[in-house]
């Protein structure tokens, strides 16, 4: 587009404004007049730069990957409780719990590891049918359920843990997960944007080829939030009337891992 049109566009623009402005002034005050000459060059050039509708970009996206073993072991486990009375229940429970727990503990799992991650007490219920032919509810025991969460980075541990939880009181195996901690994850998507920005780079080149184009600036980057999947190898199950040689885990091993980071990059372009 002319440079010209695009001043005398911006001129009027400004005229219109001034004469805006003027209405709203006292009748004493006098109009205020604006030529071209009076609108400094280097701001007409910054306006055009901005707003010039001519302007030409090309957007494109940028992926990185990189795989890497997990750093962190999660278990999910716990203690399933059935008895007569609520407090019966609660009472048979938190002894098989602390049982586990001071088990884990002397294996070499620290404390801080471990988490109560859910708790929950409800009655269980017979229906029964009286004499009349109705049928009642009536409350014949209480379930009290108790599940840890263990997380620790003895990554090649999860069948001895899970033996050793089971072995002392342990009747429930929800999850096994393998994980990225969250600094090892930081520090390797970290890595990834140089290599992002620079895929992204060379796409734009490459598309721009054939159009006679070249990259002049950048407009804008985008970072997008990376969405990591991890190995997730899951064991729900209870334990229950299981003799303990039947409770023996199997190996258990983690994958790796991909991570993926992208990025959106708007580029100035211009004739070769």
């Amino acid at each position: 587009m002319d440079n010209r049109v695009n001043i005398a566009v911006i001129v009027g623009v400004v005229f219109v404004l001034a004469f805006a402005v003027t209405l709203t002034q006292s009748d004493n005050q006098v109009e205020s007049q604006i030529n071209e000459d009076d609108i400094p060059e280097e701001l007409i050039y910054e306006w055009l730069k901005k707003y010039d509708p001519s302007e030409q970009t090309i957007s494109v996206s940028g992926t990185a990957t990189a795989s890497s073993s997990p750093d962190t072991l999660i278990i999910v486990l716990g203690v399933e409780s059935v008895a007569k009375t609520a407090n019966e229940s609660l009472s048979e429970n938190s002894n098989s719990l602390n049982s586990v727990i001071s088990s884990l503990s002397d294996s070499g799992i620290s404390k801080d590891d471990i988490q109560t991650s859910n708790f929950s007490i409800y009655p269980l219920y017979d229906n029964i049918e009286d004499s009349n032919g109705n049928w009642q509810q009536i409350v014949n025991g209480y379930r009290v359920s108790n599940i840890l969460s263990i997380q620790t980075e003895k990554i090649d541990s999860a069948g001895d843990i899970i033996d050793v939880a089971v072995s002392s009181g342990a009747n429930r195996v929800n999850d096994v997960s393998f994980q990225l901690s969250d600094n090892k994850l930081e520090k390797i998507s970290d890595d990834l944007i140089a290599d992002a920005i620079n895929d992204a780079t060379q796409k734009a080149e490459k598309a721009l080829v054939p159009l006679k184009q070249k990259i002049v600036g950048v407009k804008s980057v985008v970072i997008h939030d990376n969405v990591v999947p991890y190995y997730d190898s899951p064991m729900r199950a209870s334990f229950d009337g299981f003799a303990e040689s039947s409770m023996k885990s199997a190996p258990i091993m983690s994958g790796d891992e991909e991570i993926t980071t992208n990025v959106s990059i708007v580029f100035y372009i211009s004739p070769q």
